[in-house]
């Protein structure tokens, strides 16, 4: 199962990477538990691509870069950054043109091929900081 999890993960941020939030349907079931949604965030897997839609309207030049990974039995945990360019309004923010990075741990639960849960911790205020909205 491990390895299953870990190709689930990487084909999650390959579709991150590529824009696609159709892809998410091969990925993630449809009701799949985010236990760390933005506010306002739906739930399921229409929640996951609103804020694939809205992040990459945002930064539409954004790359995630898998750091590293960790299986055990049907859970994995991913190390990623995320860089690009705030080229559009993104979480009310106007665009900046500054180049951003930030950077996060997810962790998802894998059955059948699936994401069927998640968790997320993102560096939410060094990305405020790179944009000038707090101050560093």
């Amino acid at each position: 199962m491990t390895q299953e999890a870990k190709a689930s993960r990487q084909r999650y941020h390959e579709a991150w990477n590529a824009g696609d939030p159709g892809a998410l349907d091969s990925i993630m079931t449809p009701d799949v538990v985010n236990h760390s949604p933005l506010p306002g965030q739906p739930d399921g897997i229409a929640g996951f691509k609103g804020a694939m839609m809205s992040m990459r309207a945002g930064v539409p030049d954004l790359t995630i870069t898998i750091e590293s990974s960790v299986a055990e039995g049907d859970k994995v945990s991913t190390r990623w950054t995320g860089t690009g360019t705030h080229a559009g309004s993104l979480m009310g923010i106007p665009a900046t043109g500054k180049r951003v990075t930030v950077s996060g741990i997810d962790i998802s639960r894998v059955a059948d091929g699936y994401i069927v849960e998640y968790w997320q911790e993102l560096d939410t205020l060094s990305m405020l900081q790179q944009l000038g909205v707090i101050p560093s």
